[in-house]
């Protein structure tokens, strides 16, 4: 993602060389979007985040309910499966 705000940057700044008050809002531009950026890539990475939590929460659940399958299964005293 980085490359892409590099490449804006360069086109920006290289548009923009004609004068510096017009390179000065090229920057401001190309800031704003590595912060913009900067913000969907965090956003991104928590949703992530919880997803994979959640995952993980169900694997557990599924993994529990089948030991439980299998200890009923197995348990040698029939009043009890």
């Amino acid at each position: 993602m980085r490359i892409f705000v590099a490449l804006a940057a360069i086109a920006a700044l290289g548009l923009a060389a004609c004068s510096p008050a017009a390179q000065d809002a090229a920057e401001q531009d190309v800031n704003q979007a590595a912060e913009d950026t900067g913000q969907a890539l965090d956003q991104a990475g928590q949703e992530v985040g919880a997803a994979a939590n959640e995952a993980g929460e169900a694997v557990e659940g599924a993994v529990n309910d089948a030991a439980t399958e299998v200890e009923h299964a197995t348990d040698d005293d029939a009043k009890t499966n």
